[in-house]
């Protein structure tokens, strides 16, 4: 495949995808853990519960990822015969249906982890009450889920 501006364009915007959703997961799951590693050292019977919580804001890094092959297979990169080259125009297309998926995975995943630390600790105070943690931390997962559909949908009309 030749070395194009469109080309470049492809792999930034896959590159964009996958690192906001990664980097939104590594603060959301940061905030979670440090939370979690409070109430466990206190009643390490809680780990279970509290590890899922910690484990929620990791969704936005697997969006990310997905996105970034999806971004790949589209363009052609992937799957492709790998002689076509891909316009300017063409790849910009896909650095900018790559910004819903990556900002909303940057910014739910850092939010949704500080809901989930919130929820980890309200689940260190009364354990019955990890459906509602788990509820409130899942509401700011369907913004992310949200972006990925909007990429999604205009990754299939490029």
């Amino acid at each position: 495949m030749e070395i194009t501006a469109g080309l470049a364009f492809v792999f930034a915007g896959a590159a964009l995808a996958a690192f906001l959703g990664f980097i939104g997961s590594t603060f959301g799951m940061g905030y979670a853990g440090q939370a979690a590693t409070a109430v466990v050292g206190e009643r390490p019977e809680l780990f279970g519960r509290v590890l899922l919580m910690q484990a929620l804001p990791g969704s936005q890094g697997i969006y990310g990822l997905v996105g970034a092959f999806l971004i790949l297979f589209f363009s052609g990169v992937l799957g492709g015969d790998g002689t076509g080259a891909i316009e300017t125009v063409r790849g910009l297309n896909f650095l900018f249906a790559a910004l819903p998926m990556g900002l909303s995975g940057l910014l739910s995943g850092i939010f949704q982890g500080k809901v989930a630390a919130s929820g980890i600790a309200m689940i260190g105070r009364n354990e019955s009450l990890t459906g509602r943690a788990i509820l409130f931390a899942a509401m700011i997962e369907t913004w992310a889920i949200f972006g990925v559909i909007i990429s999604l949908f205009m990754f299939t009309l490029i």
